[in-house]
């Protein structure tokens, strides 16, 4: 379970395993050391040593999942420019393929900027066959991607056997995939649709919603389902029936109701806002994923809790 702690004034001072440590009961200082020299912690986004000492308003993330030995995580770029190393999140395994906890934050596969530090590195360090298994050699095993700000459920195909039947499912559209989200605004219809077209923007670095009568752009569908309302903001249940880059983050833009922690598609006026509320992330989640084991044809489903920043940020809501 991965923990978000935002430090309070009386707590200044306080170093970081021993502060852990009492707010973690179950775990030893040792553990929590061990885990911290994994890089399985965070103050205010960047890497932390055991030996932190903790300032008023630090943002502290802690991941107290066990640390597989040999199985490291390489994690993306640090603001320092230093490649960090975290656990990798293993939900489920079998020798085809294996589920994952994608941490917020970690890029999937290299792109023009990241070329190390990825989720295909911890991937294939855990097991090196990973990388012969797939359609290119930059996503080998990939069947999904999540974005880099996201978080959650994942399925990575093992072997080439596994790849080709999870890739007729998500052809085929049978793979459900389900997130969470909390969205400025509150929205009036209990659930609904979007389908906005998805383009590359002609302004911004970005993707583009676009009316679905415009011939432009990609064909996309969203629908959503409200989970709880609050003043000015409201948590989401979200499935996208197409793929499309930032698809979620693009449509929810377009209809009014950013998500909370959104740098790239944010409205004038937010910025303030993720203060007030001690927004520390993207609040978009991947929470539920099912499919068939390719091997056997059983169904797999896999669910997670909302991760705690959520629950930070909905308190300051209440």
């Amino acid at each position: 379970m991965i923990h978000t702690y935002r430090i309070k004034p009386h707590e200044t001072d306080s170093r970081l395993d021993v502060f852990l440590c009492e707010k973690l009961n179950g775990l030893t200082r040792s553990a929590i050391a061990k885990r911290l020299k994994a890089g399985a912690g965070t103050v205010n986004g960047d890497a932390a040593s055991v030996h932190r000492f903790l300032k008023a308003g630090d943002t502290v993330v802690f991941d107290d999942a066990e640390v597989k030995a040999g199985v490291p995580h390489r994690a993306p770029m640090s603001k320092t420019g230093t490649t960090t190393v975290a656990p990798l999140r293993i939900v489920d395994e079998t020798d085809g393929w294996v589920v994952i906890n994608k941490p917020a934050g970690l890029i999937v596969h290299p792109d023009t900027i990241t070329k190390t530090g990825t989720l295909v590195d911890a991937l294939i360090a855990h097991d090196p066959g990973i990388a012969k298994v797939g359609d290119d050699p930059e996503r080998p095993g990939i069947m999904h991607r999540l974005d880099r700000e996201v978080g959650g459920l994942m399925v990575i195909a093992k072997t080439q056997d596994a790849f080709d039947g999870l890739k007729k499912q998500f052809a085929g559209h049978t793979v459900e995939k389900r997130y969470i989200a909390l969205v400025h605004g509150t929205i009036a219809k209990d659930e609904g649709d979007i389908k906005f077209r998805i383009a590359r923007s002609k302004t911004k670095a970005r993707m583009a919603a676009r009316p679905e009568s415009e011939d432009g752009g990609k064909a996309a569908w969203t629908h959503f389902k409200i989970l709880r309302r609050f003043r000015n903001a409201t948590l989401l249940e979200l499935a996208i029936l197409s793929g499309r880059t930032h698809q979620i983050r693009a449509h929810m833009l377009a209809l009014g109701h950013p998500v909370f922690g959104d740098t790239l598609y944010t409205s004038q006026g937010q910025k303030p806002t993720a203060k007030k509320f001690a927004v520390t992330r993207l609040l978009l989640q991947a929470v539920h994923l099912s499919f068939k084991d390719p091997a056997t044809g059983e169904d797999r489903t896999y669910d997670l809790a909302p991760d705690p920043a959520f629950d930070v940020t909905i308190t300051h809501l209440s």
